[in-house]
């Protein structure tokens, strides 16, 4: 039987923790899963959830770093602990759906690909409020070809919990050219792909990805470095697979296009969550392709005291909720 993994780094949000492991076992159905937590925390905050946990669940590994590896090598610990043939990656903070992890253990038993993308809604603190989803419901389903998968749905696999990985060809890629650009995993994935010549698509919403609620973002102190680490990711990939540029390329113009990180909505939404600052404008957006007066924008609301912004944002997202 192919095995199946759930890899989950952790970083001091335990109620959260025990959301998710709980939500991947309850998601399963009684189906044999097992469940590796690279706790990055070096301290004693999860160490209660996780001895629960663990003395519920013989089948949850927990790994502590013994120093913090930073967000970006702790979600390649999780899946380098991780013994199974396939490694599904998800986020702390986020939880499977009902009958997501059965059905992905049954798609496993069968899927030829190496990769398998699992789609995603888009929820507040509450998991029962869908704001959305990844891909859409014309999306198509099953094995994809490589360059298209690329160049239209690679943006997606930048949420841990949409990527489901073969460990053999995962432990065939070397990490290294990808660090400082937060996207190690998606730039080992597209290798991945790259080489096989294909990914396989599984449409229904199988995470629910929190994108609302406090501390939503880990990396909030430098997120527009988390935006340009996608291109810089892209960049890297190109040069390593060649064949395959014009496809990472429009991979990068794909994510612009969905995100719209350089809108002057982001950047207030963000400056309302403190995730936006002048640190970043002078370090990111100062010698960007940006136009002169929309410089002068982001410059403005990088300076503007958050308070300002926080009920034009809770406004918006009142107003799309009732939509």
């Amino acid at each position: 039987m192919i095995t199946l993994g759930i890899c989950i780094p952790t970083y001091k949000r335990p109620s959260f923790l025990r959301r998710c492991v709980l939500s991947a076992i309850e998601s399963a159905e009684g189906q044999a899963i097992r469940v590796f937590i690279a706790d990055d925390s070096t301290s004693d905050v999860n160490t209660a959830v996780l001895a629960e946990i663990c003395a519920a669940h013989p089948f949850v590994r927990v790994h502590r770093n013994a120093v913090n590896l930073g967000i970006d090598a702790n979600i390649q610990m999780a899946v380098d602990i991780c013994d199974c043939d396939f490694a599904w990656l998800i986020g702390e903070d986020d939880i499977f759906l009902p009958g997501a992890v059965a059905h992905m253990h049954a798609l496993v038993q069968e899927v030829k690909a190496p990769f398998v993308f699992a789609n995603y809604a888009f929820v507040g603190d509450d998991p029962g409020q869908r704001l959305g989803q990844a891909l859409q419901d014309d999306a198509a389903d099953g094995p994809m070809d490589a360059e298209r998968f690329l160049s239209t749905h690679l943006w997606a696999a930048g949420f841990l919990g949409g990527c489901v990985v073969r460990r053999s060809a995962w432990a065939r890629t070397d990490p290294r050219p990808y660090q400082g650009t937060y996207y190690t995993h998606v730039g080992r994935i597209a290798e991945i792909i790259a080489d096989a010549g294909t990914a396989h698509v599984s449409t229904a919403c199988s995470v629910g990805n929190r994108v609302e609620g406090d501390d939503t973002f880990t990396w909030k102190n430098d997120s527009y470095g988390v935006f340009f680490g996608f291109l810089k990711m892209c960049s890297v990939a190109a040069a390593r697979r060649p064949a395959f540029a014009p496809a990472m390329q429009a991979a990068g113009r794909a994510l612009e296009r969905r995100y719209r990180w350089l809108s002057i909505r982001l950047a207030t939404r963000l400056r309302s969550q403190r995730a936006y600052d002048y640190a970043q404008y002078r370090k990111y957006l100062r010698n960007s392709s940006l136009s002169p007066v929309k410089k002068i924008i982001m410059l403005g609301i990088s300076v503007t005291p958050p308070a300002i912004f926080e009920p034009l944002v809770r406004a918006y997202r009142a107003r799309r909720r009732h939509a």
